[in-house]
Formats: C-alpha cells, sequence, structure tokens
C-alpha cells in the first residue's frame, strides 16, 4: 500500500481552504491595520495599503497563474508535502530577487525575509507525532493535525481519496497497537 504520492493543483483564489488560510495569515492583520488607518484618518496609508494588497493578488496570479501545486508523499515515515519543481523554481526566483532588491536597497528585514522564503517549500509530519486527523469527504479533504499549528492538508485526488483515508487509518491503528 505504501508509499502513496500524488500530485494536487489549487486555485489559490476559489479554494475555501486556501482562502480560510489567506484570510488568518493576511487579511486579519491586513484589516486590522486597514480599520487603524481609517479611525486616524490617514488616507494616504489606507490607499497605500490597499493597493499593496491589490498588486500583491495581481502578481500572484501573473506569476503563479492563481495556482499552487503542491506534491504529497505518504510513506513508511509518515506524510510530506512539497511544492512542486516548476512552484519552488518560481519561489526561489521570487526570494532571491526579493533578497537583492531590498540589499540594493539598504532593507534588511525585506532581505531577510526574501531569503527565507526560498528555504520553506516542504513539511512533514512523522506517524508518532499526528494528533488528529479529520476527513472532510465532500471536498477529498484530510486534515492531519500533529499539534494546532502543525497540520498538513491532504488535497486528495476523489479517486485516490478512500484509498489514502484507509491507508491513513491502517498505519495509524497499527502504530497505536504496536506502541501499547
Amino acid at each position: 500500500m505504501l508509499p502513496i504520492s500524488w500530485n494536487s493543483e489549487l486555485s489559490i483564489f476559489k479554494d475555501k481552504t486556501i482562502l480560510k488560510q489567506l484570510g488568518i495569515a493576511i487579511g486579519i492583520p491586513f484589516g486590522i491595520l486597514l480599520v487603524f488607518l481609517v479611525i486616524i484618518k490617514a488616507w494616504y496609508g489606507a490607499l497605500l495599503v490597499t493597493a499593496t494588497l491589490i498588486l500583491g493578488y495581481i502578481f500572484v496570479y501573473v506569476v503563479y497563474g492563481g495556482k499552487y501545486s503542491v506534491n504529497y508523499v505518504i510513506d513508511e515515515n509518515g506524510i510530506m508535502m512539497e511544492s512542486d519543481d516548476n512552484h519552488k523554481k518560481k519561489a526561489n526566483t521570487v526570494g532571491i530577487l526579493t533578497f537583492l532588491t531590498a540589499i540594493f536597497s539598504k532593507s534588511p528585514t525585506v532581505s531577510g525575509a526574501g531569503l527565507l522564503s526560498t528555504f520553506n517549500d516542504s513539511r512533514s509530519i512523522p506517524w508518532e507525532k499526528i494528533k488528529d486527523i479529520q476527513y472532510n469527504n465532500s471536498r477529498s479533504l484530510i486534515v492531519v493535525k500533529a499539534s494546532s499549528a502543525d497540520k498538513i492538508y491532504l488535497f486528495c485526488p476523489p479517486e485516490l481519496y478512500e484509498t489514502i483515508r484507509e491507508t491513513l487509518r491502517d498505519v495509524l491503528d497499527k502504530n497505536k497497537n504496536h506502541h501499547h
């Protein structure tokens, strides 16, 4: 049964799970900032933040086509996800360009962010760290949690969903019985 591997191409601005994560990561802080700027009547600042968000949206559409492609592997070690090679190359190029631009403009914070963005393109959770798994049958989505902050969203092809679901249950049951 193991390993199981597949690729999922996700629409960044249409998938509700990704939109929820974007809302948490970008929407909440920028929303609070915009409300604050409007309250203190800093119209230029509010306009600048809004323009930055719109340009970011356009940038993601132009560079990535509004899509995120991810590879998954479930094997004897656990569950791993990573950006596919094409996405990695684009992200690394953007990160390096950000780093170089920031160096020349003497912005250490932005240069550090650009450099860090080139490193984080894969995540894994070993079997023994898995605390909870949530299944969304209607969306062929499985959320594997090691902690509230450490989770992997498995966007499964509908034709593989049941196989992946049963494999996860079997391996976790075997590991649970093996450790008791």
